[in-house]
């Protein structure tokens, strides 16, 4: 129950939608599995989540998102000196005006890490805000994830926009069979095998504007996140 327990400290802090994309995007960069999660992993998990939920939670209640994580360790009897990875740093530099979209290819978990941090990136290179910027790489790593999980990989695809306004547009493009039921995927009201990801729901949640086609012979997926 222990990756349960960890949703239910983030729901306090955070909307459900925030709280199970933050908490599977950890476990994914830690290569966990929310089934198998136990206590020798839970001080790795609760040192990721840190960082990781810093744009979801309003500054003055952090320490207590913080302490309430910790406070679940104190029950179990875990081994000292597990730290969770160092956070890959991403250099970012000044994004010129003419800046093209960039495509990612992607197939495994490591491509979809570097199409999220290139998300990241790119985003705040236009000048966009944390919460922002995180919204942008929290839904391409959720569409990365649903390629290679379904579709066998597709493609990234990062186009920044100036005018009229400043946004950040990602379309996602595979060759899969479709997604059966987009309508209740989309409405919520269909439940996930894992039960851990809202997916492409989660995506839409996070998005200025969204569309979806999909179909025996691929699906696209457009988002923007304005900035």
């Amino acid at each position: 129950m222990t990756s349960a327990e960890l949703l239910g400290v983030l729901r306090h802090f955070m909307p459900e939608t925030a709280a199970r994309l933050v908490l599977r995007g950890t476990l994914e960069s830690l290569r966990l599995s929310a089934d198998a999660l136990g206590a020798v992993e839970l001080p790795r998990v609760i040192e990721a989540l840190e960082p990781a939920s810093r744009y979801f939670v309003d500054p003055a209640r952090r320490p207590d998102l913080v302490a309430r994580l910790r406070a679940l360790t104190t029950t179990d009897s875990v081994p000292s000196g597990l730290n969770a990875r160092e956070p890959t740093a991403v250099s970012v530099l000044p994004m010129a005006m003419d800046a093209r979209p960039t495509t990612y290819l992607v197939r495994t978990e490591a491509d979809a890490s570097h199409a999220r941090l290139a998300a990241r990136a790119l985003c705040e290179a236009m000048g966009g805000r944390g919460y922002e910027c995180q919204k942008v790489a929290t839904a391409v790593s959720e569409l990365a994830r649903n390629q290679i999980s379904y579709a066998g990989g597709g493609t990234i695809q990062l186009i920044p926009v100036q005018a009229p306004r400043k946004l950040l547009r990602v379309r996602a493009e595979d060759l899969g069979r479709g997604i059966p039921e987009l309508e209740r995927v989309l409405s919520g009201t269909y439940r996930s095998k894992t039960g851990m990801g809202l997916g492409l729901l989660g995506v839409k949640r996070l998005s200025d504007k969204f569309e979806v086609n999909t179909g025996t012979t691929g699906t696209q997926v457009e988002f923007e996140v304005w900035l």
